[in-house]
């Protein structure tokens, strides 16, 4: 079955998003830079994420939106039944993703951090799309931090991951540093594969061309002087316990710097209620917003607070911005580890999300606030050369969009 394009190829990737942003930041950000460099492709991304809402497709892109399951407010489910309602949802996504992958018939699968899609989801279309069309291309983007490394090499022995990887899938595109974290000897990654292995390095969004600190600081109805704290925790679903510390913080660093200044961004999936008392708490030197052009506020910022995630972290790490890290409290530990990793090569001070009463949220501000931020953007060179990811996933993906 030929692709459904008339000329040229076809790219369908996958974003697992839910109520985070990262995936399909960094999915969308590839694809900007493919579409760009093949003005004779086109791109579908498949997504349980409401894309529409926060993002601007580019050109020659659409997106299929895969349900979630939906509660009414007067709906209550015991857990065998919440759990009876979750795998129904998960294959009615599964049958959507085997008809929209040979449906498409696409020429090349970019499937993101899930080899085989949100608990395995995906797994019946990649390996159906590759029994009807053996043309088809598969690379996995690979986080480089994903979780716990026996956590990742449990879940993956048990979901076929590993077989996956030497039979399905053409390459696999790292998006981050040897240097900082070796997948193949954290996710025990088989000789046999690491040929189809390329660290890409970071995958990052554009920064503005320009952003006048001054005029973005009169936006915020911010003073013109003094040294601006730039608080934000991604879509801000969990976020509130990390800006809640970040204004006491402040606040505490204010009587003996009163020249401090603050924005924080709640993110869109941050609970009304949250954001009310947050906005409460607001001060002339502390502004609260829903949402912003994150990247033009780091710009312009002298210290960062972030959680651990992939994108935020990434993103204060080029703009060479001193960056406080509030991992993410729960059983999962990839942005403690992403945290603890960049501390170790003094790129970060990060907090212990369970301590954030005590005084190590300040003490790590006020580390941030004294760094010598020509010398912190350098170390940061130092470790991390560039952050052109999206480029040289595109070129590692050239080999296949690029081929007669």
């Amino acid at each position: 079955m030929d692709s459904p394009a008339a000329v040229g190829r076809t790219l369908l990737l996958y974003a697992q998003d839910n109520q985070g942003m990262g995936h399909v930041t960094r999915t969308l950000t590839i694809a900007r830079h493919v579409l760009a460099a093949f003005p004779d492709t086109v791109a579908y991304i498949t997504t349980k994420s409401p894309i529409t809402s926060h993002f601007t497709l580019p050109n020659r892109c659409d997106y299929i939106k895969l349900p979630t399951l939906l509660t009414a407010e007067t709906q209550r489910r015991t857990p065998a039944d919440e759990e009876a309602a979750k795998q129904q949802f998960r294959r009615i996504r599964s049958d959507i993703l085997v008809e929209a992958a040979l449906g498409l018939a696409p020429d090349l699968v970019l499937v993101d951090h899930e080899p085989l899609g949100s608990k395995g989801e995906f797994r019946e279309g990649l390996w159906a799309l590759k029994a009807r069309r053996p043309a088809t291309r598969f690379v996995f983007g690979l986080r480089d931090i994903m979780d716990d490394a026996d956590r990742i090499r449990a879940a993956w022995r048990e979901m076929g991951v590993y077989d996956a990887l030497e039979n399905l899938y053409d390459g696999i595109a790292v998006y981050g540093s040897q240097r900082l974290f070796d997948v193949a000897e954290a996710y025990a990654i088989p000789p046999s594969v690491h040929p189809k292995l390329r660290y890409c390095g970071y995958i990052v969004r554009d920064p503005p061309p320009v952003v006048d600190p001054l005029e973005l600081r009169r936006q915020y109805g911010l003073p013109a002087r003094g040294q601006l704290v730039v608080a934000a925790v991604g879509s801000g679903s969990d976020g509130y316990p990390v800006l809640e510390a970040a204004r006491a913080a402040i606040q505490r660093l204010q009587r003996e710097r009163p020249d401090v200044l603050a924005i924080m961004v709640t993110g869109p999936f941050m609970p009304p209620e949250q954001r009310a008392r947050l906005c409460a708490r607001a001060t002339a030197t502390c502004r609260v917003v829903p949402q912003a052009d994150n990247l033009a506020l780091l710009a312009a910022a002298d210290a960062v607070v972030s959680m651990g995630g992939y994108n935020s972290v990434s993103e204060a790490l080029l703009l060479g911005r001193p960056l406080v890290i509030v991992p993410r409290a729960t059983h999962k530990v990839e942005q403690r580890i992403r945290a603890e990793t960049l501390a170790a090569h003094g790129l970060a001070r990060w907090v212990d999300p369970h301590h954030l009463g005590d005084d190590h949220l300040v003490a790590a501000l006020q580390w941030a606030l004294d760094c010598d931020q020509a010398a912190h953007a350098r170390r940061v060179r130092e470790v991390i050369p560039s952050f052109d990811g999206a480029a040289r996933v595109t070129a590692f993906l050239a080999q296949w969009l690029g081929a007669d």
